[in-house]
């Protein structure tokens, strides 16, 4: 059925060429995001109160797991998507026509083993639980493992697909001792853990998921892109104004549904406060978090990350006071 409402969109957007919904002030955009995640509480702010209409944007805000949303983007099902940099970045050194915008605030992976495990030595010889060989956080676990000491060969790495709840549920029937993930799903779900080191100690560059379009669809309907990003602008000024803090739980409560304030105020605490209102994306870091991935990609030392990232919607937007 959903693909069957994707293909749908399609043909009517190629059929006319125009973003307009069927009420003529309204422009009608797709937006994807890969997974629900404490992250997205921006775009999930921007939308729920109403800062795409304000725009005159019909904003369409859906989960579009993974490599579904690039090839949904990259076909023009959507019209803007919320996901891995990486992907895009391996997706655009190999000829696809995709551009950065913003990017969000990046996961905080820790290493995280089970609650006897007191340091990184007592992995040795155990299982530790990994993304897919080749993604983002694949290359974050070696990075994070090799920087607490652990050769190659010393763990035995466990793939699991599907998503972090996947990962978090292999962890918690004791298939391995350790996984790198962030804390929120233990935290939710009131699960055991210990914390043996965390990524943004030991100084591993992370980029968290970024805002991407198409040059083309850039290029043809720049004031559409413009109001999207003002729109999501609004919404982290929004969120992040402490008498709206209350709404901003509320928010949070319907993606991901907890009775605990602790857990609550935590996410708050974690992907609120500290976030800037003008998320730019921030060249000398993209390239040295590509860096990770390069190696098994070499394809990737060839794109031009001053062509890749265009933070010039984001600059006109604070220039004019992010109205």
């Amino acid at each position: 059925m959903f693909s069957l409402v994707i293909a749908t969109f399609f043909i009517m957007v190629s059929a006319t060429h125009s973003f307009s919904a069927e009420n003529p002030k309204l422009d009608r955009v797709r937006i994807g995001y890969s997974s629900i995640s404490s992250s997205r509480i921006a775009l999930w702010a921007a939308d729920e109160e109403g800062f795409f209409k304000k725009q005159g944007l019909a904003a369409e805000v859906i989960v579009t797991p993974g490599i579904t949303g690039t090839q949904a983007l990259i076909a023009g099902e959507l019209q803007m998507y919320l996901g891995g940099v990486d992907s895009a970045a391996l997706a655009a050194s190999r000829g696809s026509d995709l551009v950065v915008l913003a990017t969000a605030e990046p996961i905080e992976y820790k290493l995280i083993a089970q609650p006897g495990l007191k340091s990184a030595k007592d992995l040795k010889g155990k299982k530790v639980i990994v993304d897919r060989i080749g993604g983002t956080s694949y290359y974050i676990s070696l990075q994070l493992l090799e920087k607490v000491g652990l050769k190659s060969g010393d763990v035995d790495l466990l793939q699991v697909g599907g998503g972090g709840n996947q990962r978090v549920a292999a962890f918690t029937s004791g298939l391995a001792s350790a996984l790198v993930t962030a804390t929120d799903r233990f935290e939710q779900q009131k699960i055991p853990y210990s914390v043996l080191a965390d990524a943004k100690d030991l100084q591993i560059k992370v980029m968290g998921n970024s805002y991407l379009t198409t040059r083309k669809f850039r290029d043809q309907n720049r004031d559409v892109v413009l109001r999207i990003v003002r729109a999501l602008v609004q919404g982290r000024r929004w969120m992040k104004d402490p008498k709206n803090r209350a709404q901003v739980l509320k928010i949070y409560n319907r993606y991901m549904p907890s009775s605990d304030p602790t857990f609550m105020d935590h996410l708050y605490r974690r992907n609120v406060e500290p976030v800037p209102v003008y998320p730019y994306t921030n060249i000398d870091d993209l390239r040295i978090f590509l860096s990770y991935l390069s190696e098994a990609n070499p394809t990737l030392k060839n794109l031009k990350l001053a062509d890749f990232v265009d933070n010039s919607f984001l600059k006109r937007i604070e220039q004019e006071g992010g109205n």
